[in-house]
């Protein structure tokens, strides 16, 4: 055969591979490929398709050496490197995905793709400035560039603009209805937005183009949970854990949404944690520690977490952090956030050391843990949206600690202790459903401060309106049909009642969040539902309420607290699991255990009993904060003081150890 022959020969090999490349047939295209390699194992045009497809099948690692070496064969193809640029980003290698991408955009100032792949680079980088033009010129050179579109819109949205950002995912759906990476960041934006039945429909289609698209199907069990429909919810995480048992974001998700189940069993939600825990972790690497074993020496103290930002864990942290002991800790905090707050940025004043560790790797954390010889390392997140318990895996630290964020096991051998207080967890109570050991704090397991221009306490609203209002200012998503259940007994019992639900989303599924209660007899007439305000104007929304209901089993934390200070008291109703105490916790902290429940009919006639007392829901309004100012729950320098004592315990009981 000739040269002439074989040339001809390989060239319509290369066009029968392009067509199944096209048509999606990646298998037959990377046979022909490969074919094509063995006569020629310097065909520029079979090493860059070759490598194409290998990323596209999720193999960047292995792409990246064969479109390496068609650039060497065609340094000036502007597809070439627009490819090398696509598989740099996927390896987080932003910087040479940057400058392969910027000379394409030199070969061909017009090449639109390019130009959107630059921004995703650039996002890599964080200069969104920068990735916003890159996107901006892609669609000035071709409007109907869907993923240009996409891109635009989840830039914009993560800036804030979510109007402008829902502008772009919808018309990235209009030009093509069958991308459900589309449907899914739309509906994503759709349920920050709080407009949840909107965000279960796009979450829907993007899982009827792609059955097994885990992101989505774990967001759409997300929208679920938070519109109060808890079982579905973990049907759908069981789905996404299915589609992905390695994710760590589907895993904790689901043991986060365990605790919302009414009836479950703490042994079987221990047993589930453990079992996570040991599926994701058994094979990871851990190093020996070089600290030095001195009980008493200056402590080296870090604080991990992806809530250092204006979110309840970020406020809880506020008054400690403001008052750590700098001669004996140093402080270090991981901030996991994606983008920084003002919030933010006041908790970076009060530490040490600062580190911004979104963009890192788990492997990449752990090692700056280490090099930063931090004694003690303490979780603020657990199985929350965030966290960073793949690196507490690793042990970087020599004591691990998990408190704050998740009132629960993390389910980790490598998380030696959990913080909390006598009343949240008493001894002998869930100590067994713990891989961590309880340290019990003497007063509370949280430290509560004011709220910032803070709206004055009124009077009780019945003295004017004449009737009693109720109110929950709760996650949906702790509202399940047990608690519905109980509330509307509440509201027979008590004829002229009414009950306000404030929250994001519910006035979205208005219709059928009524008609869990009508279920009960309850008239849709007495039940005012409100969206979701600005947080002052939320505050003031407490003005409306005489009486908070806590739910149950996932009783209220930092929605308890801020209800308490603008005076409002709260009824709560404790049970069989950790995250059922919390407000027993609170209330014991400022001294209302009388308003603490053992049993739901004992809920029901504390609840009733203050609704027909006008002079006691004056006096405890009147007299609300003053009770927490006083009290150890506000106490910020106590509190401190305890939980250094405990983390001086924990390392004096390390250095003890051979």
């Amino acid at each position: 055969m000739t040269s002439e022959q074989v040339t001809l020969q390989i060239h319509r090999a290369l066009e029968l591979a392009t067509q199944h490349h096209q048509a999606g047939r990646l298998a037959e295209a990377q046979q022909i490929y490969r074919q094509v390699l063995t006569a020629n194992p310097e065909d520029a045009d079979a090493l860059h398709f070759l490598g194409l497809s290998e990323h596209q099948l999720g193999a960047p690692d292995i792409a990246v050496g064969l479109i390496e070496k068609a650039r060497r064969l065609r340094p000036a193809d502007p597809l070439v490197l627009n490819h090398l640029g696509c598989v740099y980003s996927a390896l987080d290698r932003q910087e040479e995905a940057e400058k392969c991408l910027r000379r394409a955009l030199v070969l061909k100032p017009d090449f639109f793709e390019a130009h959107n792949n630059l921004g995703n680079a650039l996002v890599g980088l964080g200069r969104l400035k920068d990735a916003e033009q890159s996107f901006r010129r892609a669609l000035a050179l071709n409007a109907d560039y869907a993923n240009a579109h996409i891109n635009l819109a989840t830039l914009l949205e993560r800036s804030g603009e979510t109007d402008k950002a829902e502008h772009h995912f919808r018309r990235a759906i209009s030009l093509n209805p069958d991308i459900a990476e589309a449907h899914n960041n739309l509906g994503n934006l759709l349920h920050h937005s709080g407009r949840l039945d909107e965000a279960e429909r796009s979450f829907g289609q993007a899982l009827a183009l792609r059955p097994n698209y885990v992101d989505a199907q774990s967001n759409l069990a997300n929208t679920l949970l938070e519109s109060g429909r808890i079982e579905e919810a973990i049907e759908g995480y069981r789905r996404a854990v299915a589609i992905k048992p390695e994710s760590m974001v589907s895993c904790s998700n689901l043991l986060w949404a365990l605790n919302y189940v009414p009836g479950k069993d703490a042994a079987d939600v221990f047993l589930e944690h453990k079992e996570v825990a040991r599926r994701l972790f058994s094979g990871v690497e851990r190093k020996a520690h070089c600290n030095v074993r001195d009980a008493e020496r200056r402590l080296r103290v870090g604080y991990v977490s992806g809530d250092l930002r204006n979110h309840p864990v970020g406020r809880f942290m506020a008054p400690v952090l403001a008052r750590h002991n700098h001669e004996r800790l140093e402080v270090f905090c991981y901030s996991n956030c994606a983008a920084a707050d003002a919030e933010t940025r006041r908790l970076e004043r009060y530490a040490d050391r600062w580190r911004e560790v979104f963009a890192l790797g788990d492997e990449e954390l752990a090692e700056l843990i280490r090099r930063d010889a931090i004694d003690i390392l303490v979780d603020l997140s657990g199985h929350t949206a965030g966290n960073r318990l793949s690196v507490f895996a690793r042990k970087p630290a020599p004591v691990q600690v998990t408190w704050l964020g998740y009132l629960n096991t993390t389910g980790m051998a490598e998380v030696d202790y959990r913080v909390t207080d006598s009343r949240a967890s008493p001894e002998g109570l869930f100590d067994a459903f713990h891989t961590e050991r309880l340290v019990r704090l003497p007063d509370s397991q949280w430290c509560y401060e004011a709220p910032a221009e803070c709206p004055d306490v009124s009077n009780p609203p019945s003295s004017r309106a004449g009737f009693v209002t109720f109110a929950s200012f709760s996650n949906l998503a702790k509202i399940g049909l047990p608690v519905i259940e109980l509330w509307s007994r509440l509201l027979a019992r008590v004829p002229d009642s009414r009950l306000l639900i404030v929250r994001r989303g519910v006035t979205s599924i208005r219709k059928e969040f009524l008609a869990r209660f009508t279920r009960y007899g309850v008239d849709p007439r007495r039940l005012d539902l409100q969206d979701s305000v600005p947080f002052r104007d939320y505050l003031a929304l407490h003005g409306l309420a005489d009486v908070v209901l806590d739910t149950f089993p996932y009783a209220g934390g930092t929605t308890t607290c801020h209800a308490l200070w603008m005076g409002v008291p709260v009824v709560s109703l404790v049970g069989s699991t950790a995250t059922s105490r919390g407000g027993a916790s609170l209330l014991h902290a400022i001294g209302l255990d009388e308003l603490v429940a053992n049993t739901p009919d004992e809920y029901l006639e504390i609840a009733a009993t203050l609704a027909g007392d006008p002079r006691r829901l004056a006096e405890l309004r009147t007299g609300m904060r003053g009770r927490m100012a006083g009290s150890p729950l506000m106490d910020a320098e106590r509190f401190t003081r305890n939980l250094e004592g405990a983390y001086r315990s924990m390392w004096r009981s390390w250095c003890a150890k051979k």
